[in-house]
């Protein structure tokens, strides 16, 4: 009872244990309560660098897309050629806006690759180092036991999203531009009357799929990364408790 007491009460430490900048602990140890540190300390340096306009682009590309081209196999008529003009017009726009924002992010990091790389990296261990103190406030055995956890979790993980988006995360958006290259190689620009010529049922459902299974991908990418970072932290705190003990 008395040990039980012991490890219970290194559950519930003052932040004013562990000075300033310290994270308040709750007890017992909960995943919930580090993702709470993780994101109010900012560290998401495992994860892939995407902003705001990557993801809508992706969402707007996957919607003109898909409903410009039913359109235009719905209405065999002018109003449908229109409409899948403007499908594809917005499509291509949402696309470009996607590989223009990456190539503007890739120019900047590489304009300032070594100095933002180690601004980055001093700030991040900073930040790594608070959280990874706050987690060895638990005993020893509660690291252990959510480490393994997470390894599990994120073996199976990878496993079951492999079967259905495969490497696509790779590959990045080289697949969508192959699918949508194939779909109007042999249309011309300015054939708007024979675009339909060049759009089909089955080609439709496959880059649509193909561009869902892609933005499920990317989904995936951040949540592994996200488990990485976890995985990370618990083993730092892990790794540190047991130099502790041994006195290392």
């Amino acid at each position: 009872m008395e040990g039980a007491s012991r490890a219970a009460s290194a559950t519930t430490v003052d932040a004013e244990q562990l000075g300033e900048g310290a994270l308040k602990l709750p007890a017992p140890f909960s995943f919930a309560w580090l993702e709470a540190c993780i994101a109010e300390h900012g560290q998401g340096d495992n994860e892939p660098l995407t902003t705001k306009l990557d993801r809508y682009a992706i969402l707007g590309a996957i919607l003109c897309g898909a409903l410009g081209a039913l359109c235009g196999l719905l209405f065999r008529d002018q109003l449908g050629l229109r409409l899948m003009q403007v499908g594809l017009v917005l499509e291509w726009l949402f696309v470009a806006a996607f590989l223009v924002s990456n190539v503007r992010q890739a120019w900047l990091g590489y304009r300032h690759q070594y100095k933002t790389s180690a601004r980055e990296l001093d700030e991040h261990l900073r930040q790594y180092s608070t959280i990874v103190d706050a987690v060895r406030q638990y005993p020893l055995p509660v690291i252990a036991t959510h480490l393994r956890y997470i390894r599990d979790r994120k073996s199976i993980f990878v496993y079951r999203h492999g079967l259905i988006s495969g490497g696509i995360d790779k590959l990045g958006i080289l697949p969508v531009l192959v699918a949508m290259y194939l779909q109007f190689k042999d249309w011309s620009f300015g054939d708007w009357k024979g675009m339909l010529d060049h759009v089909h049922w089955l080609g439709v459902v496959l880059l649509t799929a193909l561009l869902m299974t892609y933005a499920l991908s990317w989904w995936g990418v951040r949540a592994k990364g996200r488990f990485d970072l976890y995985e990370a932290v618990l083993a730092e705190a892990s790794v540190r408790s047991e130099d502790e003990l041994t006195g290392k």
